[in-house]
């Protein structure tokens, strides 16, 4: 009896001590169970009926196309960091056939915690824009919520967010909050702009600056103002405005087709550079190929520098 109770023991230690073992192992690893999973699904609104009650710019709503949504495309920030997607080049999530929530995608299974949708498009499967969840716009108020939305997830959570979305008819897509080149063109190149100041006595300095971009009328950024400030060694400084402008095969190398217009503003403040100025603007046109001379490589732009009341 006393060989039995002693092997029991034994056996009870030994099970406790691999329990204990197991138990830290599981501890120093990530598990599925630490994840988040999620689902998006699109909820067209009736635009019809809420315009009846709402006061509104847009006269004519979207008309709808009867095409089947087969994936979406979507950008997910956390903070001002991209996590799924970026601005230029939204990430693509099917559809589950048939249905308008979309399937599971090793992409969205994610580090419990809170991030924002700053993008959401519904395409066909020949890749026509069906429906745009709004960002802004004439036509945000038609939405119960608008982009961006604030999603929180916790661990282990299979989380499906409801966006709401218009149909697309390819109208003004301002009326959206969107850029039209963030939806109608594939390529974009980007173009910095960097500016500075002489004041009367013939002293320069790096100018605070607003800048407006449009094609043929369209406003494409309107007032973007750069950064400004002294940095740890007292130095005043003057950061670039940099822009992703669109490449339109419609025009020319050497056709302009962008008007920008820079306007000087005053620098005053902690800070201040020099003061109030008399009101100065710059204006001109950018063709593709000066777009593409300011391309130092691959990846470097080369900054296009403008000076206000400089001979």
């Amino acid at each position: 009896m006393k060989t039995i109770k002693f092997y029991l023991s034994f056996v009870a230690v030994f099970a406790m001590l691999f329990t204990s073992c197991s138990k830290d192992d599981s501890s120093s690893t990530t598990t599925d169970s630490d994840k988040a999973t999620l689902s998006f699904g699109a909820i067209v609104q009736d635009l019809t009926a809420k315009n009846t009650n709402r006061q509104s710019a847009i006269e004519d709503m979207p008309d709808c196309s009867d095409e089947e949504a087969a994936y979406v495309e979507i950008v997910l920030m956390q903070g001002e960091n991209a996590v799924v997607g970026t601005a230029d080049n939204p990430y693509r999530v099917n559809l589950v056939s048939g249905q308008v929530f979309t399937e599971e995608d090793a992409a969205l299974e994610l580090t419990p915690g809170n991030y924002s949708l700053t993008h959401f498009s519904v395409y066909s499967a020949d890749g026509t824009l069906l429906w745009l969840a709004p960002k802004g716009g004439a036509l945000a108020e038609f939405v119960n919520n608008s982009l961006p939305m604030d999603i929180a997830l916790g661990a282990g959570v299979k989380k499906y967010v409801d966006v709401s979305v218009l149909c697309y008819d390819n109208r003004d897509v301002n009326e959206y909050g969107y850029q039209f080149f963030e939806l109608d063109i594939n390529e974009a190149f980007e173009f910095c702009f960097f500016a500075n100041y002489c004041s009367p006595d013939g002293r320069h300095y790096p100018a605070r600056y607003a800048v407006t971009l449009s094609i043929d009328g369209e406003i494409l950024y309107e007032g973007v103002e750069n950064n400004v400030g002294r940095n740890e060694d007292g130095d005043l400084y003057a950061d670039a405005l940099c822009f992703a402008l669109p490449n339109l095969d419609e025009y020319g190398d050497n056709e302009d087709y962008i008007d920008y217009t820079l306007t000087l503003l005053d620098w005053t403040g902690e800070a201040d550079a020099y003061g109030d100025v008399a009101p100065m603007t710059i204006s001109g046109s950018l063709s593709r190929a000066d777009i593409m001379a300011n391309f130092s490589g691959d990846d470097d732009v080369e900054y296009e520098h403008f000076r206000f009341g400089c001979e």
